[in-house]
């Protein structure tokens, strides 16, 4: 039998009793976020996705996002995870890509493209591109919420850098008063509490 190869080594930032999450968000003109996160490990890797899947909203409402393929506002994203379970500590990345619409042919033939490029240059590892068909539907007459706008309220006008206070604990996700802050916190402190650290790239 071969011999198992050795974990890497742990990054700076990682720890050995955490599951180590980066996500990397996103949008128009090379404008990027940098998430990192320690989970507490669980044997159900589908159950850890799906804890970091829900922190998405966090992500979204951290800036004003723009569609990263056409610059119109951002109100959808798509993600794409890259995961070694296998490893101890397990580790996972995340792509999420904020589009304006989902069911735009440009936003789909772009993301398709993106995915193939990204499985390329990581060996295959991702797999074929998803067919969009198998996507959940937008119920009729439902309009997402802005990126950018209120963490809780989600108005459209709350979607603007003057007036937005950003969470003091994690310095990630962004609300438009006290109120809404604290009505939010227990959806949100699962994602706060897990942060190890945010980095904006390419804002002005």
């Amino acid at each position: 039998m071969a011999a198992a190869f050795p974990n890497p080594p742990l990054k700076d930032w990682e720890r050995a009793d955490k599951l180590n999450v980066e996500l990397i968000g996103y949008g128009r003109d090379e404008k990027r976020v940098m998430v990192r996160f320690h989970l507490p490990k669980d044997p159900n890797f589908g159950r850890m996705q799906l804890t970091v899947a829900r922190m998405i909203q966090d992500v979204k409402h951290s800036k004003n996002w723009m569609c990263e393929f056409c610059g119109t506002p951002a109100r959808e994203s798509h993600v794409q995870n890259l995961s070694w379970e296998h490893l101890d500590p397990p580790r996972l990345i995340i792509y999420c890509h904020f589009v304006c619409d989902m069911d735009q042919q440009h936003v789909q033939k772009a993301l398709t493209a993106t995915h193939n490029t990204m499985n390329v240059l990581n060996g295959g590892r991702m797999g074929p591109a998803p067919s969009f068909d198998t996507f959940p539907k937008r119920p009729p007459g439902v309009v997402y919420p802005l990126g950018g706008s209120c963490a809780c309220c989600e108005r459209d006008d709350t979607a603007k850098d003057e007036g937005l206070k950003r969470c003091g604990a994690c310095k990630l996700t962004r609300y438009c008063g006290a109120a809404c802050q604290r009505k939010d916190w227990p959806r949100h402190k699962v994602a706060c509490r897990t942060v190890y650290s945010v980095a904006f790239e390419n804002w002005d």
